[in-house]
């Protein structure tokens, strides 16, 4: 069966329509990737992200894992428990026969941890962390 010239070009057409916004859309997911990522670590400060012989201080670690897996981080906090909380308590150093008793302190103090999301404030992460480590230290100093 023959094709009709006509019936050729407009596919031709439609092929190269959706090649050009196939593309776009790459570019475009690809410059929100990098947006973020730059706004992040910008956010991190990255002159202070490594030890002299060149691996990631643990602070840094902390604060890497807490912008990546924020979202789990709130579910999990919320819920007194899961694999990103525990995660979390792991890279604090928590011991783990105290883990438990971390999920539902940080489940008890979640209204105060999370008052911005990574959306609105690239920053959110780094806030939920600075409280966190403000209500330990009171926590610690009144038991």
């Amino acid at each position: 069966m023959r094709i009709p010239a006509f019936s050729k070009l407009n596919f031709m057409c439609v092929v190269v329509l959706a090649s050009v916004g196939i593309a776009t859309a790459a570019c475009n997911t690809l410059k929100a990737t990098t947006d973020t990522t730059v706004k992040f670590f910008s956010s991190t400060s990255p002159g202070s992200m490594l030890t002299e012989d060149g691996m990631v201080e643990q602070k840094q670690k902390v604060n890497l894992f807490a912008g990546v897996a924020f979202e789990n981080l709130r579910q999990d906090m919320a819920q007194g428990g899961g694999p990103y909380l525990t995660s979390l308590a792991v890279l604090m150093k928590i011991p783990s026969d105290r883990q438990g008793e971390f999920a539902r302190f940080v489940q008890n103090r979640y209204p105060v941890l999370f008052t911005s999301d990574l959306a609105t404030d690239h920053a959110a992460h780094l806030k939920m962390l600075a409280v966190l480590d403000r209500e330990m230290e009171a926590h610690d100093r009144t038991n």
